[in-house]
């Protein structure tokens, strides 16, 4: 059976958010009307809809110093992002996570989505921090990252086929950006201008 993802017209988004371009930090219950209004779609078709952006919670994971990094081995299923880099952990929302309620709905597919990803040991935070969309390219103008940071005492990657999983120093990182996805670049510098990767 195929996948449905959840999604949010691209018109209402415009009106909710005129503008978007790259990382805005907004308040959450701004963001209400788009998961009040989100519906689920075949994702073949939602894939190739620009009329639609699907809603992607997206985490940094941070522990101590360092940032979890992910790469993405070629048996990952989306061929696109073969060998970059990720700073985020997250993927689309389905019909499993529907709580008929918009936010619970989201942080079901957070949960669901970082769970099957990573073994978390002592999850001591996860904060909200912005909206994030980039229509550079194919892929991501068809998308839209909730932005979360998650504050954790260790993590591991639970599929070692699709990523191979390492920390860096915000240091470290600066060295690799040129092989990170645009989601990363931008939520990299946005998290390090507001002060929240040091």
């Amino acid at each position: 059976m195929e996948e449905m993802v959840w999604a949010v017209s691209a018109e209402l988004l415009n009106k909710t958010v005129p503008n978007l371009q790259g990382f805005r930090k907004m308040l959450f219950k701004a963001l209400e009307p788009l998961f009040n209004n989100a519906k689920f779609f075949k994702r073949s078709e939602a894939e190739y809809n620009e009329d639609f952006k699907q809603i992607i919670p997206y985490v940094v994971f941070t522990k101590e110093d360092k940032i979890l990094v992910v790469k993405r081995t070629k048996k990952q299923t989306e061929k696109r992002l073969h060998e970059k880099l990720s700073i985020g952990i997250g993927g689309h929302i389905n019909p499993i996570d529907d709580a008929n309620h918009g936010e619970m709905t989201l942080l079901n597919g957070l949960n669901r989505e970082i769970n099957e990803e990573l073994e978390i040991n002592d999850l001591k935070k996860l904060e909200y921090q912005g909206l994030l969309y980039n229509d550079s390219n194919e892929v991501s103008r068809v998308h839209l990252g909730v932005v979360f940071k998650a504050t954790v005492k260790d993590a591991k990657i639970k599929e070692k086929e699709n990523f191979e999983l390492s920390w860096m120093t915000v240091k470290e990182l600066e060295t690799h950006k040129e092989k990170l996805e645009e989601w990363s670049i931008i939520t990299f510098d946005a998290l390090k201008k507001y002060g929240e990767l040091k």
